[in-house]
């Protein structure tokens, strides 16, 4: 995971964007922020310029088949989860089951309801920045095994 990399929203209303603009502004976060209508648009482009983004919010409801192919990590085509490295994570105003459970049966993906407060959401937002900025990666925990083995 590229903790330097920029943070990827795909979101298509301006609405909702505008929310992610102010709070992002707000925040103040070092990661360059990416603003994308469809995931299509947004895997082509990172891939096109070699980018390796620290996070991906997206809006559920613009996911269609086009979309899973383009988050499905499998040989063929090397998904998000394989290409890019790092946490794909679904917004969504709307609740549906069917919202959690298709997400959740792809790799390193989170599902999370847009509170309608303004507070709370950004609240949500600092909240998923530090989680991720605080994780470390298997190969980050093997390097510390590796350097205290070698100190015994």
């Amino acid at each position: 995971m590229n903790k330097k990399g920029p943070i990827v929203v795909i979101e298509n209303k301006q609405e909702d964007r505008k929310l992610f603009i102010e709070v992002f502004s707000e925040l103040s976060y070092a990661n360059p922020i990416l603003y994308f209508n469809t995931a299509e648009t947004a895997c082509n482009y990172m891939l096109r310029h070699h980018i390796k983004p620290f996070l991906v919010f997206s809006d559920i409801v613009l996911l269609n088949v086009m979309n899973y192919k383009v988050m499905e990590t499998n040989p063929d085509n090397n998904g998000v989860g394989t290409i890019f490295n790092c946490p794909y994570l679904f917004f969504t105003t709307l609740f549906e089951q069917s919202f959690v459970i298709d997400p959740y049966s792809l790799p390193t993906h989170s599902y999370f309801v847009k509170p309608f407060d303004y507070e709370k959401f950004k609240q949500v937002i600092k909240t998923i920045i530090t989680y991720w900025s605080k994780s470390k990666s298997q190969a980050q925990y093997n390097k510390k095994e590796n350097k205290a083995a070698s100190k015994s």
